[in-house]
C-alpha cells in the first residue's frame, strides 16, 4: 500500500509529505488523478465531493493508492467524474472568494479519509 494525495490545496501540501501537488484548479486535479490511474493507481476517495457547494470550489484533494496495478473501476469513476464536473460547471462560476475556507474543509476531509482508510486496512 502506497498512499498518495493528489491536491492543489496548500494546507495539504504543508501537512503531508506524500502529496502530488497540482498547480492548477479542480479540473487539473481531476486530470492529474486520471493520468495516475491510467498508470496503475487506484482511487481511495471519490473524486467528486458529497456536497454540491464543495464542487464550486477551486480546491480539491483526492487520495489514491499508488500500488501500480490496473483498477478498471477507478478508471471508470475518474473518467465519469471529469465529465460530470464539466457538465455541472458549464454554466456556473468557481467560487474563488472563499478559498481559505475551502482549503480548511478539504484538509479535514483528507485527514478523515486517511484515518478511515488506515483503520480499514488494519481489519
Amino acid at each position: 500500500m502506497s498512499i498518495k494525495i493528489v491536491s492543489n490545496n496548500s494546507l495539504v501540501k504543508e501537512k503531508f509529505d506524500f502529496v502530488e501537488f497540482v498547480d492548477g484548479d479542480y479540473l487539473d486535479v481531476l486530470k492529474t488523478t486520471r493520468d495516475l490511474i491510467h498508470k496503475g493507481s487506484s482511487l481511495v476517495t471519490h473524486p467528486l465531493p458529497a456536497s454540491i457547494r464543495m464542487l464550486f470550489s477551486s480546491i480539491r484533494s483526492i487520495v489514491i493508492d499508488d500500488d501500480k496495478k490496473f483498477d478498471e473501476n477507478s478508471t471508470l469513476v475518474i473518467e465519469d467524474s471529469i465529465e460530470k464536473y464539466k457538465l455541472t460547471m458549464k454554466n456556473r462560476n468557481i467560487d474563488y472568494k472563499n478559498v481559505k475556507d475551502y482549503e480548511f474543509v478539504d484538509l479535514n476531509l483528507v485527514e478523515n479519509a486517511l484515518e478511515e482508510y488506515k483503520a480499514f486496512c488494519k481489519m
